[in-house]
């Protein structure tokens, strides 16, 4: 009877450590769920990153999975992660994914809200669920804190041609609001829709803002009493990046402390 219980406890152990040693495992093929991993200290188990995940400096250790249109199956065959945390863009060229068990996790955003969402549920996933309150009021703090009371009307452009600019479903037209600002082209019921110089004219901004180096002659003609200022590559990543830097993507705006001159 003794030896019975005692093999029913050792066969109980061994099956705990083996339900237990098992870790998840997940890759990163954009930059924003991996800013989220290394924000929850989540980064032990994550095991791939794309060519674009550059932020914090530890993600060049980690091995290359692919990019925004790319994905290596072999890496990923080879990695085998549990998930693959990506933005909903990168949908058609993950097909392949059926043939492993990896299983896509795809996000998108067009509220500062969504961000937080987005913490809590890699934080289940990657169980460090006890990690995400305090990474999500943290940022809620920076970015009401970040508000301006100097309200400016802005027009982001993207590019000059054609006139690309951010309408009411791009996550930056929530950046520039929860700053205090207004987006003048917020009315438009699209991501990033295509304008006209004359409707830029008509909308009068009290400032412009150039997200990409690019000829700005024709709409400065057209504004001339708009102050423009041009972003850098860094100031682009935290503005692009709808992570947990997002306060620092609001206060750049609250501030419009930006270049006067394009950079490259």
């Amino acid at each position: 009877m003794k030896i019975s219980i005692y093999k029913y406890l050792i066969s109980t152990v061994c099956l705990i450590i083996g339900l237990t040693s098992y870790a998840t495992t997940y890759a990163s093929l954009s930059p924003v769920p991996t800013e989220i991993i290394y924000a929850l200290n989540a980064e032990k188990n994550l095991v791939g990153v794309s060519t674009t995940c550059n932020f914090p400096e530890e993600t060049k250790e980690k091995p290359i999975i692919g990019d925004t249109y790319f994905v290596n199956m072999e890496m990923m065959v080879k990695l085998k992660p549990d998930y693959l945390f990506t933005m909903s863009s990168a949908k058609p060229m993950l097909g392949q994914l059926s043939q492993t068990k990896t299983k896509p996790i795809y996000f998108e955003f067009t509220k500062i809200e969504e961000i937080y969402d987005a913490i809590n549920y890699i934080a289940k996933l990657t169980n460090t669920e006890e990690n995400a309150p305090k990474l999500i009021a943290d940022i809620k703090k920076k970015v009401e804190q970040s508000k301006t009371k100097n309200s400016k009307r802005i027009l982001y452009v993207v590019q000059t041609e054609p006139l690309i600019t951010i309408g009411e479903k791009s996550f930056i037209t929530d950046i520039i609001e929860k700053s205090g600002h207004t987006s003048v082209t917020s009315n438009i019921e699209h991501y990033y829709p295509n304008i006209t110089l004359e409707y830029a004219m008509k909308m009068d901004p009290d400032v412009v803002i150039i997200c990409f180096p690019t000829n700005v002659e024709k709409i400065q003609k057209l504004l001339p009493n708009a102050k423009f200022l041009y972003l850098t590559e860094n100031q682009r990543d935290i503005i692009n990046r709808s992570g947990p830097r997002v306060y620092e993507a609001v206060k750049l705006f609250a501030d419009l402390n930006l270049n006067e001159k394009p950079t490259n």
